[in-house]
């Protein structure tokens, strides 16, 4: 079965623009793998001294298992981004608009 899932990411721990730049390239390698880059945007935000990358779906995906995709996904997610930033650490929320009807 099939469903409709929206997610949106929050990276902290990024020591710095240039980490966070990183950060972004692994996970648009991530997004390329698994089909949606050309469905998740992706930004660095920083101020008041941090350094963050956020992320989100463009519209909801269509995901068939998704009780097994979206696991593996989060633990890709996390992975990508240790590659590029040991110490940050990678937040996931899913969103599933079906159910808000």
């Amino acid at each position: 079965m099939s469903v409709n899932i929206e997610f949106s990411f929050q990276v902290t721990n990024v020591a710095d623009g240039t980490q966070a730049r990183a950060v972004i390239e692994e996970l648009r390698e991530l997004m390329r793998d698994e089909g949606i880059d050309d469905q998740v945007r992706m930004a660095v935000e920083e101020g008041d001294g941090a350094c963050l990358v956020v992320g989100e779906t463009t519209y909801p995906l269509i995901v068939s298992r998704s009780y097994l995709w979206c696991p593996e996904f989060e633990k890709s997610v996390a992975w990508y981004v240790k590659e590029a930033a040991p110490s940050a650490t990678a937040v996931l929320e899913w969103n599933y608009p079906d159910e808000e009807y």
